[in-house]
């Protein structure tokens, strides 16, 4: 699925401007200059507010939260689910609620600003061809649902609605009724509840004949379990957390992925946004049941550079156009790949 530059420009747009929209007036004049790289926001009741921009915690001690700002902010959300997480209709943009003492009342809120990039898993084609099945890891913050959203618009491409995402916290297809157009022709299921994700991957296969379910934050032991049992049904793409892939592997937790056999083909470790190691997760596996330290098949490095100015867009400022030029030694061929963005956010 490909976008041309002024679809690429208009979805920046408004995915700015639907994020400012959710934020009290004092608020949003100071969000409003820094967007374009701001990562997330801190909202505490009594504290300075602190957004995340240009990868450092920067405070704003003249704007302190008062119930006000948080009431306001609270009646911007149509509806904070059962894991105290919102999102925004028809972006990838996380509210996360952080309740009081009671747990009736709510203290504040985090802010998480989704990143759509359209390139970033250019160089996984391959892996597509060979087998789509892929577990994606890394820590919060390195990109692992950025190159999740775009690994999934390209399986897409070859697999359409076959391939169905289960959206946890609707931060990989968005919130709302229309998914957003980074996950390409993929179907997408909500989870209304997180603790019930398992039976909505079930229903995904069982009722929407899905051939391989994409899903972004596998953590508990029921949920790997759900994998194994539904992998003779359908393919899995996911993330988990975590940078180590033998700690990963070790995970008692996470165990049925892996013993007594990965029920992945591939396994993607993200050091940080457009750098990853490509694994053959099944002989990671046996590497780490016989004591060794598995060997990536190869390295990827995505190097961001800017290419100058855009034409200004309204309501909210974006920055310069950024692309990713992938360097890498790839085992397929591929030396250099020149990637555009889809959408920063």
């Amino acid at each position: 699925m490909l976008f041309t530059p002024e679809e690429v420009g208009s979805r920046i747009q408004q995915d700015y401007a639907k994020l400012l929209r959710i934020f009290p007036a004092d608020l949003r004049v100071v969000l409003e200059a820094v967007i374009s790289d701001t990562e997330e926001v801190k909202m505490r009741f009594g504290r300075p507010l602190k957004i995340k921009h240009g990868g450092q915690w920067h405070k704003y001690p003249e704007l302190v939260i008062t119930q006000n700002h948080l009431t306001d902010l609270r009646s911007r959300i149509d509806h904070i689910r059962d894991d105290n997480r919102a999102g925004i209709d028809g972006t990838g943009h996380r509210i996360s609620r952080i309740p009081s003492a009671d747990g009736k009342g709510t203290d504040g809120f985090n802010i998480r600003v989704a990143r759509f990039y359209v390139g970033v898993a250019e160089l996984l084609r391959k892996c597509v061809e060979i087998n789509p099945s892929m577990l994606i890891m890394g820590m919060a913050g390195k990109g692992k649902s950025t190159l999740l959203r775009d690994y999934i618009r390209i399986v897409a491409e070859k697999y359409d609605a076959n391939l169905t995402v289960v959206d946890t916290s609707n931060e990989v297809a968005g919130d709302g009724r229309t998914p957003h157009p980074g996950i390409g022709e993929a179907d997408r299921y909500f989870v209304p509840i997180k603790a019930e994700q398992h039976k909505v991957m079930l229903e995904a296969i069982a009722n929407n004949s899905a051939q391989i379910i994409a899903i972004d934050e596998l953590q508990t032991r029921l949920e790997a379990e759900t994998v194994k049992d539904l992998s003779v049904k359908a393919s899995f793409i996911a993330t988990t957390h975590g940078d180590n892939i033998t700690q990963i592997i070790k995970n008692t937790a996470l165990e049925p992925l892996f013993y007594p056999i990965a029920l992945f083909y591939w396994g993607l470790v993200v050091r940080e946004i457009g750098v990853y190691d490509l694994y053959d997760l099944r002989q990671a596996v046996e590497d780490v049941s016989a004591g060794r330290e598995p060997q990536p098949l190869e390295t990827i490095t995505a190097r961001i550079e800017e290419r100058g100015p855009v034409p200004e867009l309204k309501p909210a400022p974006v920055g310069p156009p950024i692309y990713l030029i992938a360097e890498e030694q790839d085992p397929f061929g591929v030396r250099e790949a020149q990637l555009s963005t889809f959408d920063k956010n």
